[in-house]
């Protein structure tokens, strides 16, 4: 998706290219406990001259150190630095025993780390590999509706006529007034779904026009089920959390729009 035909998305497109498998992840670990050896680490939350260190921390956490804390007060680069220390000795090791039960095949999603509430927490890129997964098909038609504005609701029509591909977070069920008051018109869609939740997973989208799902909201209340939803129609019962549901999806009709009173 280029920013030049579509208006960035509002909280900004994240890099896709900072998302990557367990397997890749664990290479970039073990080149880093290689020059841990060696005393060259970011303990301390100092960033070495050491030109192997600075090239690998550029290439899997340059958006962060760059990008995020420069927008985010609260992160700084002693948080990144300390961030990537706890990462490597421990963080990626318990990564597939904490998250492996979520997916039938962890080793096949691609994950990042992104700033959100004081931390860099995990997410997950809702790809095709991750519909496939939950559904067996990357074809996943749905009615779903999405909050949006004046001008996001002309952005889906231009992408829906030019073929323009990227996906949204939509809903079936809520309790509770959206929270974005600017966002007061209310579109009924279909939607080619990505991914189905239970309860609001604090998505974000991505350049690729993908979005991800922060991971540390796969859990929901009570002791019998995911958030997660591997039936398309099985996220449409109340939300025990009390607010919204919510479906990742690709627009591909809009059947009808209105305008809400923002109080």
């Amino acid at each position: 998706m280029s920013t030049n035909e579509t208006f960035e998305v509002l909280g900004y497109l994240k890099p896709s290219s900072a998302f990557h498998t367990l397997n890749e992840w664990q290479s970039v670990v073990e080149r880093l406990l290689a020059l841990q050896e060696e005393g060259v680490d970011t303990r301390g939350g100092v960033l070495p001259s050491d030109e192997r260190l600075l090239e690998i921390i550029d290439e899997y956490f340059g958006y962060q150190l760059k990008v995020e804390v420069e927008r985010w007060d609260l992160l700084t680069v002693k948080n990144v630095l300390d961030f990537i220390e706890d990462f490597v000795n421990h963080r990626f090791w318990s990564f597939e025993n904490e998250y492996g039960n979520y997916f039938p095949d962890i080793m096949k999603l691609r994950f990042a780390f992104f700033y959100s509430r004081g931390d860099l927490e995990p997410y997950v890129m809702l790809d095709e590999e991750f519909t496939t997964q939950l559904y067996g098909s990357t074809y996943n038609p749905k009615g779903l509706c999405h909050y949006t504005t004046e001008e996001g609701l002309q952005n889906l029509i231009r992408s829906i006529e030019s073929g323009t591909n990227f996906d949204i977070s939509c809903f079936t069920v809520m309790d509770r007034p959206f929270f974005r008051p600017l966002s007061n018109i209310l579109v009924e869609l279909v939607g080619n779904v990505r991914a189905g939740f239970r309860s609001d997973v604090k998505s974000i989208a991505l350049d690729n026009g993908r979005r991800a799902c922060n991971m540390y909201r796969l859990e929901y209340p009570g002791h019998d089920t995911s958030n997660i939803c591997f039936e398309l129609d099985s996220c449409d019962a109340s939300v025990k959390t009390s607010l919204w549901n919510e479906y990742i999806a690709t627009p591909i009709q809009i059947i009808d729009y209105q305008v809400r009173n923002s109080d």
